[in-house]
C-alpha cells in the first residue's frame, strides 16, 4: 500500500512538472484560481501521506505526556486545531459569531519544539485556551441540543464525562 502511495505521488509530481512546463504562463497572465486550488489540494495530499507514512514508523518514541515540553507542544497543537475548525466552520457559513473572528494567536503559539515553559506558565496558557475553546464548543453544542429529537438525546449532546 505504501509503495502504491509513493508511486502515485511520483506520478502526480511528474505530471505536475510536465503540466507546468507545457503551460508556462506569460508574465502578464494572472494566476488561475483553479490551478491554485489544485496546488493547495496537493499540499493537503502531501501532508496526509506524511502522516500515513510516519504513523507506524519503527524507531518512533513516545513522549512523556507530563513533561513540560510535551505539554507545551500539545497545547500549541490544540490551538492550531481550534483555529482550523473555526476556519472550516466559518467557510461553510456556520457559527459566524464564534467562528469567523480573527484566529486565536497567543504570543507563545510560535515557540519552537524545544521550548520548555514552566508548569505554572503552561497551566496559565491552558486556562486561556480553555476559555476560547469552551466558548466555541458551547455555541456549537447548544445548537446541536436544539436539533435533538427529545430530552434523552439532548442530555448526550456534547457529554464529556
Amino acid at each position: 500500500m505504501k509503495l502504491r502511495a509513493l508511486i502515485l505521488a511520483a506520478a502526480l509530481a511528474a505530471c505536475g512538472q510536465q503540466g507546468e512546463q507545457a503551460k508556462a504562463p506569460s508574465a502578464a497572465a494572472p494566476p488561475d484560481p483553479f490551478d491554485i486550488n489544485i496546488e493547495i489540494g496537493r499540499y493537503g495530499v502531501m501532508l496526509s501521506q506524511v502522516h500515513s507514512l510516519s504513523a507506524d514508523r519503527p524507531g518512533a518514541s513516545e513522549a512523556d505526556v507530563t513533561e513540560p515540553r510535551e505539554l507545551a507542544r500539545r497545547l500549541r497543537e490544540v490551538v492550531w486545531e481550534y483555529n482550523l475548525e473555526r476556519s472550516s466552520l466559518c467557510a461553510r457559513g456556520l457559527f459566524a459569531e464564534v467562528a469567523c473572528g480573527p484566529a486565536f494567536q497567543p504570543v507563545w503559539i510560535g515557540e519552537g519544539a524545544d521550548s520548555t515553559p514552566t508548569i505554572e506558565e503552561i497551566a496559565s496558557r491552558s486556562r486561556a485556551v480553555g476559555e476560547e475553546v469552551q466558548r466555541f464548543w458551547s455555541a456549537v453544542c447548544e445548537d446541536a441540543r436544539t436539533r435533538a429529537a427529545n430530552d434523552e438525546e439532548r442530555q448526550y449532546v456534547c457529554a464529556i464525562e
